[in-house]
């Protein structure tokens, strides 16, 4: 009985340990992927804010070259 008791403990505190740490490292993952994400974002507004400033750039260059 006592060997019995101690393995479903033991089996019990495995499980929910496990189920802790899986639930620890998604929560890290998450933080992490909308970090990324959020970086992402910026990156692409630069981006896009550099293609609009050149095509403002040559677009007054043809007008000036005629």
């Amino acid at each position: 009985m006592t060997f019995l008791a101690i393995a479903t403990g033991a089996a019990i505190g495995s499980f929910l340990g496990n189920t802790l740490v899986f639930w620890v490292i998604g929560a890290l993952a998450e933080r992490n992927q909308k970090k990324q994400r959020a970086e992402l974002k910026e990156l692409e507004k630069g981006y896009l804010d550099m293609v609009q400033r050149e095509q403002t750039r040559m677009e007054a260059y043809a007008k000036m070259e005629g």
